[in-house]
């Protein structure tokens, strides 16, 4: 009985000796643990980065288009079927009208879900706002992001006396916590461009 008892006792210290112990396992497991974490963590960080792109993509897209549209029906305005451009003289003057009557300015869009983000609370012609969805582009799935587009019209200067000739548009874009204005792009030159 002593004899198996050392023999037990003799092959169990090798496989101490030979093997990991308590604290080799531990140690281990750790820094598994750890090179897993960090694995992790930078597999979101750029999955984040190519959703943020992609998003980024898409909603230049997105604007690209409208600017587009409002172009064209800007440049279709008051041309007659000889050729040529019948205006008034009013019509340079002061283009606010002239944008606000334009079929592709007026939006009707209401809020799809009530995680999209909330429109802008002014009730006012001017300002317009759609929520982009998966038919545009992928990254719109949800209806999770907000474009709001804004007419401004100014003066050349601070004299009254002068008209009220330029006009650009604003784009602010809305998502997650994010309100960022977009960009800005002046539409006087494709009104005017039929003005003497």
């Amino acid at each position: 009985m002593a004899l198996k008892f050392n023999k037990l006792l003799k092959s169990k210290n090798n496989i101490i000796q030979d093997g990991f112990g308590l604290v080799d396992a531990i140690v281990s497991i750790l820094l598994l643990g750890g090179v897993v974490t960090y694995g992790v963590y930078f597999s979101t960080q750029r999955l984040n980065t190519v959703y943020q792109s992609t998003l980024i993509g898409a909603v230049n897209k997105e604007i690209q288009r409208d600017i587009e549209r409002l172009k064209l029906e800007l440049w279709s305005m008051n041309f007659n079927n000889n050729g040529t451009y019948q205006l008034a003289e009013e019509d340079c003057l002061d283009i606010t009208d002239n944008i606000l009557t334009m079929p592709g300015w007026k939006i009707v869009s209401t809020r799809p879900y009530p995680s999209s983000p909330p429109p802008p609370s002014v009730d006012n012609e001017m300002v317009q706002y759609w929520w982009p969805d998966s038919t545009r582009s992928k990254v719109f799935k949800g209806r999770k992001v907000l474009i709001v587009r804004e007419l401004e019209v100014q003066q050349p200067s601070q004299r009254i006396s002068m008209d009220s000739s330029i006009a650009s548009v604003g784009y602010r874009v809305q998502w997650a916590d994010k309100n960022i204005h977009w960009l800005s792009i002046l539409l006087s030159s494709e009104a005017h461009g039929w003005c003497k």
